[in-house]
Parts: C-alpha cells; structure tokens; sequence
C-alpha cells in the first residue's frame, strides 16, 4: 500500500512523496515548490530515495530494533514514516495529506518538553521520537533534558574507542587554537559498561545542517573538476567566502590524514543554513571523527609507511594520497601544536584503551605527524614513492 506525504520545510510545501507503507521506501517524488526543497531546491526522485534512505536509522543499529517493533513498524525507514521524517539537525518533515498539521505543533525544537524519556519514544498529536532520523552506525540517542540538547553516542566495542576517539579529535582541535569550527566531545562511562562522547547540538529551530552530498549532488559536476572543488565552488557560489570554506576542507583533510579517519565522507560533513532565508551561513563544525586511530584494527605491529598509505578510506577519493593532492594551504594545520606522541599514548591509556593498543597507535600517529611535516615542507606523499622507498632500502642493508 502506497500512501501520499506532503513534504514539506517548516511551514513551506516542497513537494508530494509516494511512500510504500509497508517498507518505508519513498516510490515517487514531484517537487512543487524550487527555493525550499533538498539538494538547494533540486531535487529528483533519485535524489529524493537517497535522501530518505540516508535519513533512517540504519537497519544495523541494534539498539533501535525493540523500539521500532514495539512501535509497530516493520522498518527503520516505516519508522522514520511514523514520526513523519522530523529530525534535530533540519527543518523537514512529511506531513499526511488527511491531516491538517503545523509545524509550530510538531518540530523537535519547540516541542522537545514533551518527550520526556531521551531514550524512548511515544506518539500523539505533538510528540515524535527524536532518534528516528538519527544515522550512523553507534548507537546514539539525543538527550532533550537539557539545553541545548545533547547527542550521545556510545561506543561498546573495542574498549569504547569510537567514543574515545571523538573526544581525543576535540583535544586535537583545540590544540591547534584554530578558527575552524569543531564539535567539543566530553566522555563518560555508561552504566551498561559502555563508554559515551557526549556534544551540543550545533543545530536549532533557526539553523540546520545541509550535508555535503546534497551540496554536490545539487549541480551537475562538470568532468575536469573534482568533487572536492565542485564542493567549493557551489558553496561559494551560494554565498560562503571561497577562502573560508578551503580552509574548512584543508584542515578536514589534513587533520583526517593525521588521525587515520576511515569514515570522511559527504555525509560526514557540511553546511550550516539560516532556515528561514536559506543562507548558507558557513561550514558546519567538524563532527564524527569516531572511525578513527586503527579503532577496529586487531594488528598490534605499527604500519610503515607506505602501509599506511594503502588503507582504504570511504571518502571523495579511496586513499588518503588522492584526497592530499586537493590541498592548498598545507600550513592550515599547525604541525608544532599537534599532540605529542606520548601525550596520545597517556590520553588513550587514561580513558581505558589497553597499553598494547594505545602504543600501536601512538606509533601510528607518530609516522603520520612525520609524514605531515614532510608533506608541509614539500614532499610528495604517495604510496608508489614509500613502497620504492621501502624497496631500495632492502636492497641496500643486503
């Protein structure tokens, strides 16, 4: 059974979806309205399905199958149905097209007093679960008792060091006394034994975030540019100074490269927008830097170097040589106020990673910092250069 939605932005119809109830799955979408919809008012059906199937929880999170059963629904995307698409980070929702809804009546925002359990959710008229829309793979869950709202996200694996790694990103930032936004991670221990990083919101009824994959997925992106200049350059065109926006995805890249960040891609960072005049108002604050320092990696012997330079990241490019190649300003990060190796090893041991693991990537980072120097100073870093670097020395100590 197929069921018509209204989707719409704050109090602004964008445009009709057709939604298979039973899956949640969006089945056709016509835009009626061009300056409020998705993707900077471009949207398509494909786009749209993308869109929505980004925007539910994935299917893998374990810790949200009881309460979408119990809720009645058979998917995380019926879900996300049930509680009409409403999100912490933007200002769209699905309103059916038998009921006669209102914004002021249903946002997360100004509404958030109603759902008194964070974890849990309920339903009338007013009250929707916050986390329905809440992606990723760590189980995480937005926190409405305070303000502003908190996320949290905890991690249960690998002695907690997704979370770990959050907060040790924040302590890299503000090491750098950068001008950069990023998000500041706090950690805790979970009473189930897990550990929390915990950050505000940087998200309100009055800004919202516009991922970067509907930045670029906005225009077509002609075949001589890259899509990381094809970011800038619609970002630019759309009101964010050029120099600025640069400097956000250089530092991005370069403080990606010296963490070993698997996970950068577009959903992974943005825009921030003025909701009511849709003004890009700047980079969002970096966030999600939890795929990082070898978190999942059971290797205790540290990489070399050209190692390090062949692992696959899910990124604009695959390696992290192709993603230095876009650099412009290589001095964006300070190389003199990253942390010191032994300050990663005792930050690491100190929140509860096992010595062996926090000195594997205390050596990890220490190449890294290197390979950034050199990179700074410039040297070409590249795996073909490393692995005959690697070569020539074996055949010189025979």
């Amino acid at each position: 059974m197929n069921n018509t939605f209204i989707l719409m932005h704050k109090d602004i119809a964008c445009g009709l979806m057709l939604i298979d109830r039973e899956t949640g799955s969006v089945r056709d979408f016509r835009q009626t309205e061009k300056e409020h919809a998705p993707f900077l008012g471009n949207a398509s059906v494909e786009k749209i399905k993308r869109w929505w199937e980004a925007r539910a929880v994935p299917a893998s999170r374990k810790a949200m199958e009881q309460i979408i059963r119990a809720s009645g629904s058979f998917s995380p995307k019926d879900y996300l149905v049930k509680n009409l698409g409403l999100s912490m980070t933007d200002c769209y929702w699905l309103c059916p097209l038998d009921l006669e809804l209102e914004w002021s009546r249903i946002n997360l925002f100004e509404n958030a007093g109603n759902v008194y359990d964070a974890q849990l959710p309920f339903h009338h008229a007013s009250s929707f679960d916050p986390n329905a829309s809440l992606g990723g793979q760590m189980d995480k869950y937005w926190d409405l008792r305070q303000s502003p709202p908190a996320l949290v996200k905890i991690a249960y694996h690998d002695h907690g060091q997704q979370a770990v790694n959050e907060a040790f990103a924040s302590y890299l930032h503000k090491k750098q006394n950068t001008e950069i936004p990023f998000v500041s991670y706090s950690l805790e221990k979970t009473e189930d034994n897990g550990t929390a990083c915990i950050c505000n919101s940087f998200t309100n009824i009055k800004t919202e975030l516009i991922p970067a994959i509907e930045i670029t997925d906005s225009a077509k992106c002609e075949n001589d540019t890259s899509i990381y200049d094809h970011y800038i350059q619609i970002c630019t065109a759309h009101g964010i100074d050029e120099g600025m926006i640069r400097d956000y995805m250089d530092y991005q890249t370069l403080t990606d490269f010296i963490i070993s960040n698997t996970d950068e891609h577009l959903m992974n960072f943005g825009v921030l927008r003025d909701s009511e005049t849709l003004r890009l108002i700047g980079p969002a604050p970096l966030f999600d830097s939890g795929n990082s320092m070898f978190y999942a990696d059971r290797r205790r012997i540290p990489y070399q170097r050209h190692e390090l330079l062949q692992r696959k990241i899910t990124a604009i490019h695959e390696k992290e040589e192709m993603m230095l190649k876009h650099v412009k300003n290589k001095k964006i990060v300070a190389a003199d106020l990253l942390p010191e190796p032994e300050a990663v090893m005792e930050f690491y041991t100190i929140h509860g990673i096992p010595e062996e693991k926090a000195a594997f990537i205390t050596e990890n980072y220490r190449t890294k910092c290197s390979m950034l120097r050199e990179f700074q100073s410039g040297k070409q870093i590249s795996y073909y250069l490393e692995k005959k670097a690697q070569i020539t020395e074996k055949s010189e100590k025979v």
